[in-house]
Order: C-alpha cells, then sequence, then structure tokens
C-alpha cells in the first residue's frame, strides 16, 4: 500500500520521526517498508500490508493507529460535522437486498451537489498515493477509502430509480464499467442494480449508467460489506482487480460502513456546498460483534520465550483497542470487528510480541531433554535421491495427478478427483511412468541421452512412495547396472532379476522384474510394443520399484572385508545354453562353483546366426582371487575346467570356441 507521510501526521500533534526511521519502526514491528520516495513536499512509504493485517491497515487511519501503539503517541481522530436537511430519505429512496453475500448495505442520498474539481489539499493527497483526481466528488469517495479502508460508491441519482437492488446477476447479462469496457455475466456475479439495469459490480467497479458527470445534482451514496470469497473470485473471474475489490477480498469490517458514509457525506457537503437528506438506509441482518479469547500470562511467556510483566501486555493489548479483563493469571481478551484476524490465543499472544520487541528476545539456545528420532523415511529417501544423483541422475518434480490423456493411453483406472484444477489434473496417479515417459518425449526433442528419476507417491489405491526413473540413449543393461549400484549403496542383499510375464505397459520380452529375497519389488525395461508406437519414443528404459517395500530391506550395516594383497585372474566363458534357462540362473550357478571366484559378469547374449533356434549364447567374464597367494595359471585352468564341466551337468552347457 502507498502512504502519505504528510497524511499520517496529521493524526498527531507531535512531529513523527523522519520517514526513514519511520520506515524501520514499522518494519520491525508491523509490516515492511519496501521503499521510502520523495513527492514533491511529501514522502510515500510503499508498505507491504500482509493479507492477515489487511482487514483494518490497507488504510492510513490503520497505520496511523500502528504508530499510535509503537511511538506511544496520542492520535488525533478525525471528527467531522454531519448537518443534515429536514427531508428524508424514504421519500428518495428504498434498499432490497435480495442476495445473501451481501452482509451489510448502508446508502445515504445528498441534493444541491455542484461536481467541480476539487481543492489542491484532496488533489495532493490523491497523488501522492498514485490516485488521479477525478472530481471532488468522486475523489471525496477515493480519499475516505485510503483512509478508513471502507470501498464507497456514488451513484446519479437521476440515472437510478428510487430501489436499489442487491442481486445476482441473469445468465448472459452485460454490464458497462466506468473504464468503458463490457463484461458478460454469470449468475454467481453479486450486482448493485435498479428495477430495470445493473449499476455496478458489486465491491469491485461502478457501472457506466449511473455515472457521475457535471450535470449530476443528486447523488446516492454507497457504503456496504460482502461475501469477501465471493468478491475475489469474480475479480479474478473477470481479470479486473480494483482498491475497493482487494479490500473486500481481505474480508474488511462489515461495522466500517456507518461512519465511512457519514464521514465522506460531511466531506462531499464540504466541497460541493450539497444538502445531506435526513436519515440513512442500513440493511445489517446479522451484526458482527466483538468476541473474546481466553489465555494465561504463563503462555506469553513460554510461546516468546520472555517474561512479559503481565501489566506491559494488558498496556499494550489496550493500546492496540483490544479489551482486557485479568483474573490472577488468566487474561480475557475482547477483539474489536476491525481485527478479524485475532481469533485465537496465539494470534493475541503474537500482538504482545511484535509491539513488545522480537529484538528483546534474549539469544538463548533451547534446552532439549533429548535428541529428536530419526526418521527412517526421510532418511532413506534422501539417501537413495542422493545416489542417484551421484549416478549421473537428474532428479524430476511431478504432481500426483494425471490427465485423460494418460489415463487412455496408458489404460489407467485412477481415482477421480472430485473438484480438479483442470483437466489435466483430473485422476490421482497409480503409476509414474507416463509423467516419465512425457519427460523423455519432451527431452528427446534436445538430447540424446538423457538420465531422470522422481521419488513421489502413487495411489493404487493406497498410498505409497516409488521410486522411478528412465535411461534414454542407454541399454537395458546400463539401466540395470545403475540399479544394481544403488542397490549396493543402500545395503541391499539378495537382489534378483528375472523375466516376466504379460503385465500391461511394459514389454514381456524386455522387462525384468527386480526381487529382494524373493519378493517383487518393482519392474525395470522397455514399455509395451502398443506404447511405443503411441508415444514414439523406443530408445528408453524405465524402471517403477515401490521404495516402501525396498525401504524395509535397506541397512547401513556393512561386513569389511581386507583387499587381498594378491592380484586378481581374469578369465572369459562363452557358451550356449537352452533358450527357456534364464541368464540369471547360469550366472547363480557359475557364482556357486568356487569360493575364489570374486565376481561374474554378463557381457553378452546372442541369438542368431550359427546358433541353434532352441539355444541361446551367453558369455561371462570371471574373476578369480586368492586372499592368501597369487593364483598361477594351471590353478586356474583347472577351475575353469571343473565349472565347465558342472556347467555342461546340470544346465546342458555346450561351450564356444
Amino acid at each position: 500500500m502507498t502512504v502519505s507521510y504528510n497524511w499520517l501526521q496529521s493524526y498527531f500533534k507531535s512531529p513523527l520521526p523522519k520517514p526513514e526511521k519511520l520506515a524501520e519502526i514499522l518494519t520491525m514491528h508491523s509490516f515492511e517498508v519496501e521503499s521510502v520516495e520523495k513527492k514533491g513536499s511529501d514522502y510515500v512509504l510503499n508498505i507491504d500490508v500482509l493479507p492477515d493485517r489487511a482487514g483494518d491497515c490497507l488504510s492510513h487511519l490503520g497505520i496511523a493507529r500502528e504508530l499510535s501503539v509503537l511511538l506511544d503517541k496520542k492520535m488525533i481522530v478525525p471528527s467531522f460535522k454531519l448537518k443534515e436537511s429536514k427531508e428524508k430519505i424514504k421519500d428518495y429512496l428504498s434498499v432490497n437486498v435480495e442476495s445473501k453475500d451481501c452482509l451489510r448495505y448502508t446508502a445515504r442520498v445528498l441534493t444541491n451537489v455542484k461536481v467541480k474539481p476539487s481543492p489542491k489539499w484532496l488533489k495532493d493527497r490523491l497523488e501522492a498515493c498514485g490516485q488521479n483526481s477525478i472530481n471532488n466528488v468522486v475523489d471525496a469517495t477515493n480519499y475516505i477509502m485510503l483512509e478508513t479502508s471502507q470501498p464507497l460508491h456514488a451513484f446519479d441519482y437521476e440515472k437510478t430509480g428510487k430501489e436499489i437492488i442487491v442481486r445476482k446477476a441473469r445468465k448472459g447479462e452485460k454490464l458497462l464499467t466506468l473504464s468503458d469496457k463490457e463484461y458478460v455475466l454469470d449468475e454467481n456475479t453479486l450486482l448493485i442494480a435498479d428495477s430495470k439495469k445493473a449499476l455496478a459490480l458489486a465491491g469491485i467497479k461502478g457501472g457506466k449508467s449511473a455515472e457521475i458527470t457535471e450535470k449530476t445534482e443528486t447523488i446516492v451514496l454507497e457504503s456496504a460489506n460482502f461475501n469477501h470469497k465471493l468478491i475475489s473470485q469474480t475479480a479474478r473471474k473477470l481479470n479486473l482487480r480494483t482498491d475497493a475489490s482487494i479490500r473486500f477480498e481481505n474480508n474488511i469490517d462489515p461495522n466500517l460502513t456507518e461512519e465511512a458514509i457519514d464521514m465522506v457525506a460531511a466531506l462531499i457537503a464540504d466541497l460541493s456546498g450539497a444538502k445531506i437528506v435526513s436519515g440513512k438506509i442500513d440493511a445489517y441482518k446479522e451484526k458482527l460483534k466483538p468476541w473474546t479469547i481466553r489465555l494465561k500470562a504463563s503462555d506469553v511467556t513460554r510461546l516468546i520465550g520472555v517474561d512479559i510483566p503481565k501489566t506491559e501486555m494488558v498496556k499494550i493489548l489496550n493500546k492496540l483497542g483490544f479489551g482486557v479483563k485479568v483474573t490472577g493469571e488468566n487474561l480475557t481478551v475482547k477483539v474489536p470487528t476491525f481485527r478479524q484476524d485475532v481469533i485465537i490465543p496465539e494470534g493475541v499472544i503474537e500482538e504482545i510480541g511484535r509491539v513488545y520487541g522480537y529484538d528483546k528476545v534474549p539469544l538463548d539456545l533451547p534446552c532439549f531433554s533429548e535428541p529428536a528420532l530419526r526418521n527412517d523415511d526421510i532418511f532413506w529417501q534422501n539417501r537413495a535421491k542422493d545416489y542417484m544423483k551421484e549416478l549421473g541422475f537428474n532428479e524430476a518434480y511431478n504432481y500426483s495427478f494425471i490427465g485423460d490423456e494418460e489415463e487412455a493411453i496408458f489404460d489407467l483406472k485412477g481415482m477421480e478427483i472430485k473438484n480438479p484444477v483442470s483437466n489435466y489434473y483430473k485422476y490421482l496417479r497409480t503409476t509414474t511412468i507416463p509423467q516419465m515417459a512425457k519427460i523423455v518425449k519432451e527431452n528427446s526433442k534436445f538430447f540424446k541421452e538423457l538420465k531422470v528419476f522422481e521419488l513421489g507417491k502413487v495411489f493404487s489405491p493406497e498410498e505409497k512412495m516409488v521410486l522411478s526413473g528412465a535411461v534414454l540413449g542407454g541399454s537395458f543393461a546400463s539401466a540395470k547396472g545403475a540399479l544394481n549400484e544403488l542397490f549396493d549403496k543402500l545395503g541391499l542383499e539378495k537382489v534378483s532379476f528375472s523375466s516376466v510375464a504379460n503385465n500391461g505397459i511394459w514389454h514381456t520380452k524386455k522387462t525384468a522384474e527386480i526381487k529382494i529375497e524373493g519378493k517383487t519389488v518393482g519392474y525395470v525395461g522397455h514399455l509395451s510394443s502398443d506404447l511405443i508406437d503411441v508415444l514414439m519414443i523406443d530408445d528408453a528404459v524405465f524402471f517403477e520399484i515401490d521404495f516402501d517395500q525396498l525401504q524395509k530391506y535397506c541397512s547401513e550395516n556393512r561386513e569389511y572385508r581386507q583387499i587381498s594383497y594378491h592380484p586378481p585372474a581374469l578369465r572369459d566363458i562363452s557358451g550356449t545354453v537352452p533358450e527357456e534357462i534364464k541368464v540369471e540362473d547360469v550366472a547363480e550357478a557359475i557364482k556357486d562353483s568356487n569360493n575364489l571366484l570374486k565376481s561374474v559378469e554378463v557381457f553378452d547374449v546372442y541369438k542368431g546366426k550359427g546358433i541353434p533356434s532352441d539355444k541361446k549364447s551367453v558369455s561371462f567374464h570371471l574373476t578369480y582371487q586368492s586372499d592368501e597367494k597369487t593364483l598361477d595359471a594351471k590353478t586356474i585352468d583347472g577351475m575353469v575346467s571343473d565349472l565347465l564341466n558342472k556347467l555342461r551337468q546340470t544346465i546342458n552347457w555346450e561351450e564356444r570356441k
């Protein structure tokens, strides 16, 4: 909000601190002052009023009230004389509130109005606050709004009927606003109207049909309060946010309407020589009254961390406009209606703390009786993320929702959301693969290689955490190798990969099922042929792992083994086995052949020319090593020979020369 320094000074007899010092005080206790600018003979403070305080502090009186408390200065409340004529308002106007979204509607009528330019003092104050001067009537309504935070509006009485109606718009109804823009409205838009036409968008902007002009002689003044949620929705829907709508959106005090309309009536009468018709119409069914909050003085000390005397607490609250009744250690606080943000004891305590000064809170470390327990879920999730990044993967963040397109392509049956933001986020995802596929497809336009992962939640239908990812431009072996590296770092043992039967989105011949101690935890491989044809991404390997299950097997324990002083011996073997035998089973048989065999690595699987149709060729790197001596060629050859004999007998191995 833009605030005039000279305007603030008018509320105090004694001089205020210099603008820069004033900005520092407000920043430390109330709101951040983003800048201080000199504007002619005035200074302008750009104050970032927080949403919870917008209801009482989007006004000069609200900021002055804050300064009165912080500076311990008596504030001069503006006074005005309201002289009414003998004419009765009932002879001029009636108000019919048809919608419950109008919480209060207050109206006055002024006659003998002379519309003309505003005096210099009024123009200067409006200009300092970024407002253009229009005429004395409109300027007066803007001035009182900036002073009190209550939006006001003036209608040309001759252009309205004798009845003001607050109603919802009819579907397709149109309104031309003061900015010469026409809006097509729906049934959820609140209007100010007469018996024939719409006059204004309630709480947002006036209409052209009842505009104040130089020919205007009689005016209707409006001071109202509306449902803040409806005003916010309408302003955003129409893309029309105004000074008035911003104030209504932040739930201003409905008890402001009467005082504000009297103030603006008196000001217009003074500026234009108008006569104020006796009485006012005030439709106010459910009056907002002050409410009480109870708390203990000890709660203030406990939450703020400094012992504030009880008398100081009462003094601070009284200055802020709160009523306080003290009974022993208990405080019963009566909250004024202009402070609708204070509804719980912590809100009262915050008021005491900020005025007292958080800078007075001693810099003592809090005492802990015991250290916080480790959250294993977060611990292992962070470990997995760190390891994936070390393996060259980039982390992705996706929404937990998918749309109609993904639901149809992947034939999923996710739970539909009742109020989705859009059709792109209509269902809770049951798998992360559709979003991974989208990431791969979009990035393949720019990169030939990509490694990406996500650790997020799915709902199938239970909520669970999954680790998923994709490797673009790499082989199945490279993706599997990365996962093996991850599993090793997480302390997992007895991890195996096996072929899968038909499983929806996965390719039956290019996918492996990931198992830990015989229990399936995920899949790694290519997508099904049908999906590849639709998505047009055939050079990518995907994986998805139930991280909640995997985490149960993670371990920080590590077994130390001394590195052998003796060199390893490498050998390669190649042979054919029956087609139905899994490569993993062959590898396991090799590993169990000799305790000096330290590692077994598959480096080739081949089917084709020179290999019988019912067989496949597999090749392995073997590493032998002893902790006690250097292995000679004769010993190694003997172990390899024994291994081949075993393979011939157990899995029908035929060596390739």
